[in-house]
Formats: structure tokens, C-alpha cells, sequence
């Protein structure tokens, strides 16, 4: 049986960057279902030279286990109507912040596969996932300027062309050490569920074949460098014509993906309102930033967010590190 999990990575912004207030929005999730929410939620931080842009990366939530593309969706549905109701920022799913360039201060979405023939599983997906990587990318700025498809793939950090060892964990697609599941780390976040079903769909389809795509790694790394900068191409439609076969994937999804969608509404409502439409999709509602004192913004809030969920889930994140070293 074929089972499914997802993380969906965000950036809260207020307004056009995440703070550490993130933290409180975690912790108010946190300990309204501790049992769940302590292994199923995350915070990220940023890195290095990106930490002149602030600490905070993004936040995380995560389904549990799946055996079906519709229960997930309708599982992360539930969670980010949980997530919309404690945040009190913009929710931007997005692989790269637009406005600056930031390799270590990126999200994803990232979704697990159990199953029982892991390796033949993985070939599988690794044969068709330069296409599905063009279904799923939304990060098309450096800087405000366009560069690709995704650039968060480009710059490579915690993702990269597959390598020999399965296991080895900065690669797009790996087998978890600690899960034991296929992990698929090469998609960015995507706002609109619609999106998300087809892909998931895709996953589960290719996962479910009972044929054996042999794994080429020279083959991946050429696709993949195509599928992050240009997009599709001939020899990319064709892999897409082999996968319409398996799944249901509109050409108009590939052709015109996510990132350009996203490149379009930065060109013509500026960035604060892509931030903005970005998070309606997302919440399904329009949403305007609360006025809060500066005092309570820059220091009750994530002190609360400190103590209230970085301390509590530490020994988990450490837990984490060592397991999946």
C-alpha cells in the first residue's frame, strides 16, 4: 500500500519579510493540540550573510499519514485554516523571497511516500521528476529580478541532482533515514490547493506503477538544469507526454507554470500586493496587517514565541539532527 505525507513550508511576512513573531504564531498552533502539533509543526532560520535580512525563515506544518491524494488535501486544507487563524502576518508560499537573495533563507514542499519497494519507487519518481519539479516551481526572483523557474533549486541549498547513495540528505530526492519514506525535497510552495491535488495525484500515480524506470543520473542532472531555468522545452514535453499517460497533468499547468503566474502579478501589482494576493489564496479570504504597540511586536510576542515553542521543541530538533545526519 501506498501511503502519503506532506510539509508545507511558508514565509509569514510583516509585510515583506518573516520576523521571529513566527514563533508565537507555532506556538499558539502548538498548544492547541500539543500531542499533534509537536512533532507535526517546524520553524526554520536563516543562515550566514542572509542574516542581515532577520533571523526568522519559514514555518512549517505537516499532514500526518496518508493512504490517499484526497485525504492529504483535504488534511492540509484543515491545516491551513488552523495556520490563517493564529498568523498574524502575510502567509507567502514561495520557494524565494522576490526582493532580496538569500540561498540559506528559502521554503519548500515536500512530500513523503511509504511503500514497500523503495528503490524501484524511487526510480520511478526520479525518472519523471524534472516535470513534475516545472509543475511545482515558485521561485522565479533574485532580487526582483526574473531568473527561472526556481531559484531557490538553482542556488541549491538543502536540494541538488540525485547522487549514488540514496540516503545521502541534501539531494532532491532521498529515502529518510529517520522516516524510512521517499522524501521529494525538490517542489517549492505553491498557494493554490488545486495545484497541489494534481501534483499529489502525479506522486501517488507514479508511486503506484508497477513498471521500472532504470535510474540516470546524467539524465536527471541535464533535465533537471532545464526544468529549473528555462522550463519546457521539446525534449521536456516529451517526458510530459509519457507522464499523461500515468496521470492527469493539464499541458496549460506546465506550459504556464506557477513561477510565471507569480512573475506576472509582481510585474503589474507590485510586491507588497503579490505578498497579498499570495496569502489570499492561501487563506481563501482577504486579510489586513493588525496594528500592534512596538513593544508587544518586538518583544512579548516572540519572547512568547521562544518559550512557548523554540524551548519546548528543542529536544525534538536536536532529536532530528542527529537522526537524519
Amino acid at each position: 500500500m501506498i501511503t502519503l505525507g506532506l510539509e508545507e513550508e511558508v514565509f509569514i511576512t510583516e509585510p515583506l519579510l518573516p520576523t521571529t513573531r513566527s514563533l508565537y504564531y507555532l506556538s499558539r498552533l502548538l498548544w492547541q493540540n500539543p500531542r499533534r502539533n509537536y512533532k507535526l509543526t517546524a520553524s526554520n532560520f536563516a543562515r550566514g550573510k542572509d542574516l542581515k535580512y532577520g533571523l526568522m525563515s519559514g514555518a512549517e506544518v505537516a499532514t500526518g499519514i496518508c493512504t490517499s491524494p484526497e485525504q492529504l488535501i483535504s488534511e492540509l486544507k484543515e491545516l491551513r485554516e488552523k495556520l490563517a487563524l493564529v498568523a498574524e502576518g502575510l502567509i507567502v508560499p514561495i520557494g524565494h523571497l522576490i526582493q532580496v537573495d538569500t540561498p540559506t533563507n528559502v521554503a519548500a514542499l515536500q512530500i513523503h511516500v511509504g511503500c514497500d519497494d523503495k528503490e524501484r519507487v524511487y526510480d520511478n519518481i526520479a525518472h519523471f521528476l524534472p516535470v513534475l519539479i516545472i509543475l511545482s516551481a515558485n521561485s522565479p526572483f533574485r532580487n526582483s529580478q526574473r531568473v527561472g523557474q526556481s531559484y531557490r533549486l538553482q542556488v541549491g541549498y538543502a536540494t541538488g541532482p540525485l547522487l549514488h547513495d540514496r540516503y545521502e540528505r541534501f539531494q532532491d530526492l532521498i529515502i529518510s533515514k529517520r522516516l524510512g519514506t521517499i522524501e521529494l525535497r525538490a517542489f517549492d510552495p505553491i498557494p493554490c490547493l488545486s495545484r497541489i491535488r494534481i501534483l499529489v495525484q502525479a506522486v501517488y500515480d507514479i508511486a503506484s506503477l508497477k513498471s521500472h524506470y532504470p535510474l540516470n543520473l546524467e539524465r536527471y542532472k541535464h533535465l533537471r538544469q532545464v526544468a529549473i531555468t528555462t522550463g519546457l522545452n521539446d525534449e521536456l514535453n516529451g517526458l510530459l507526454c509519457e507522464l499523461q499517460k500515468i496521470t492527469n497533468i493539464p499541458t496549460e499547468m506546465v506550459t504556464y507554470t506557477q513561477s510565471d503566474a507569480t512573475a506576472t502579478t509582481f510585474q503589474e501589482k507590485g510586491l507588497l500586493s503579490t505578498y497579498k494576493f499570495m496569502d489570499k489564496l492561501y487563506r481563501g479570504y482577504d486579510f489586513d496587517l493588525p496594528k500592534r504597540s512596538s513593544f508587544v511586536a518586538k518583544f512579548l510576542q516572540p519572547a512568547a514565541g521562544f518559550l512557548g515553542y523554540y524551548l519546548p521543541k528543542f529536544p525534538y530538533i536536536s532529536y532530528k539532527y542527529f537522526k537524519e545526519k
